[in-house]
């Protein structure tokens, strides 16, 4: 079966927090999707994440506007920086923080995770400082 998400049935969801906005598109809400969630995120100038995890979904993230920084590893010190056109790709269960890197322009992804819905899993510390 096809499905069609016409953009007037899109509508804007809160984020993580005040600074970003999540458009669902496809999941078990949407379109009935067992095993597929897409979204367009925007974040806004200088908006981060909590810390977080996606549990055993992996997730791609597109970049379609504006730029961003992704933290991760051990003490959130490994940093990924990213740009209009790139992609990202992050693991199941890799803990990280994702960042508008840009102090005047929205960042905003579209994201695509294996799994029928928005799974966020919080994760107690301190965020990093910017770089």
């Amino acid at each position: 079966m096809v499905k069609r998400v016409p953009k007037a049935a899109l509508t804007g969801n809160p984020g993580q927090n005040n600074d970003m906005e999540r458009v669902i598109a496809v999941s078990a809400d949407t379109v009935g999707s067992e095993h597929l969630y897409s979204s367009i995120v925007t974040t806004a100038p200088k908006g981060r994440t909590e810390i977080h995890h996606h549990g055993e979904c992996e997730t791609s993230i597109y970049i379609l506007s504006g730029s961003a920084r992704f933290y991760s590893g051990d003490g959130l010190r490994e940093i990924v920086d990213a740009e209009q056109g790139d992609f990202i790709y992050v693991r199941a269960f890799e803990v990280h923080v994702e960042e508008n890197s840009s102090e005047s322009e929205p960042l905003v992804v579209l994201l695509s995770r294996n799994c029928s819905g928005s799974v966020v899993h919080y994760v107690d510390g301190a965020l990093p400082p910017r770089a």
